[in-house]
């Protein structure tokens, strides 16, 4: 067992490390943290300190749709999350993806620990689907990358696996601009199950909730094909319901 001066010593080389990589991308390849520009690698400890207190929550969208599923998300979706999310998805910042999964295993932990979770059953986190053109653009899919290493912090307490249950039926507007009855109109019969889930029951995952649509749909088109959804998890949320009253969950400390 190590002692606490040893402990003491490896955080302080770990510590002084970073510094260093910082100081060489920043001199080099003029890194910048992700979050707020600073020079850093992937992202700084001051902006991961700003997510050290933060639990995961209920939301809802408002308003919110017919059959939208239980979902939490880890954080609202303030402008360094804004920040982090657009740096993975659209400048493929991969050194984000175990971050951001980080966080999205807190929110499925919170979900299943609300008593959404039967512990006969196998979850399988079904990532909401990109158009293929998307993925193609990028050179990842990026809700998939972040739901496989969130499963491997799952596992730890969960039979936890990941399927791409669901693809793209037909290609979609872009949402962005669009207000909640469109999007909702958008994305209509957006979905179809590519790969039937035939043991255990699904939790759907992506990165950001807003009006809820994605999710809503997801969930019917699964339900329609009789897989249990026991509800949905991202690592963020916009709109949202969350009076004084809302649960909260204590998973960031219990999770770790």
């Amino acid at each position: 067992m190590l002692a606490e001066s040893d402990v003491g010593t490896r955080q302080t080389r770990a510590v002084s490390f970073e510094k260093w990589l910082a100081a060489a991308g920043d001199l080099l390849l003029g890194a910048r943290c992700h979050g707020c520009g600073q020079p850093w690698w992937g992202i700084c400890p001051l902006c991961r300190q700003q997510f050290a207190s933060r639990r995961p929550f209920l939301t809802t969208p408002v308003p919110c749709p017919d059959g939208f599923p239980v979902t939490v998300a880890s954080s609202s979706y303030d402008p360094i999350l804004r920040r982090l999310i657009s740096a993975h998805k659209e400048r493929q910042a991969l050194a984000l993806t175990r971050f951001l999964a980080e966080r999205l295993a807190l929110s499925v932990h919170g979900l299943l620990s609300r008593g959404a979770y039967v512990r006969a059953s196998r979850i399988v986190l079904v990532p909401i689907p990109s158009a293929a053109r998307t993925v193609r653009r990028r050179g990842f899919d990026a809700t998939a990358s972040m739901a496989r290493l969130a499963a491997r912090r799952l596992t730890v307490r969960y039979p936890v696996t990941v399927r791409s249950a669901l693809t793209q039926a037909r290609r979609v507007a872009d949402q962005a601009g669009l207000g909640a009855a469109a999007r909702h109109e958008n994305m209509a019969g957006a979905f179809r199950v590519r790969r039937p889930i035939s043991i255990g029951a699904a939790v759907l995952v992506d990165d950001l909730v807003t009006t809820g649509s994605s999710l809503t749909e997801a969930a019917r088109v699964l339900r329609a094909a009789r897989i249990p959804v026991l509800g949905a998890a991202t690592v963020a949320a916009t709109v949202r319901v969350r009076p004084s009253n809302s649960p909260q969950f204590d998973a960031f400390g219990q999770f770790r």
